[in-house]
């Protein structure tokens, strides 16, 4: 399947994944130069876990991020840090600072916990 996707959103959306703490929110990420063009996907969290995610742009967003595609791969594969990648202006966050700042731990743990996802093997990237 292609990476970014519906299908790939989808079975992302669908894979268990440790709590992100009581996190309900609503996340839209920006993905530019895809070889689509400009792809937005919408993430809602709500008790910590990925309740729905979506290709579109959700209205009522709490968190916005925008990135390249050769960045939100990289993420996909466990190859960047997040923090780091925003420190560096590579992936830029606008809305609530306080989300942002709860996600982001929960985002590296999980870079530096878990191991591949299983759907990079199903991935055309």
């Amino acid at each position: 399947m292609q990476f970014l996707s519906e299908e790939f959103v989808a079975e992302w959306a669908a894979l268990e994944r440790p709590l992100f703490g009581d996190l309900s929110a609503l996340l839209v990420a920006k993905i530019d130069e895809t070889p689509e063009g400009k792809v937005t996907i919408s993430v809602e969290f709500a008790g910590g876990v990925i309740e729905n995610a979506y290709v579109g742009s959700a209205r009522g967003r709490d968190l916005e991020l925008a990135m390249s595609y050769q960045l939100a791969a990289q993420l996909f594969r466990h190859e960047a840090d997040p923090a780091s990648e925003y420190m560096k202006g590579k992936l830029k966050m606008s809305g609530d600072m306080r989300l942002w700042l709860k996600l982001l731990p929960a985002w590296q743990a999980r870079i530096d916990d878990a191991g591949p996802s299983e759907l990079i093997a199903q991935t055309i990237i």
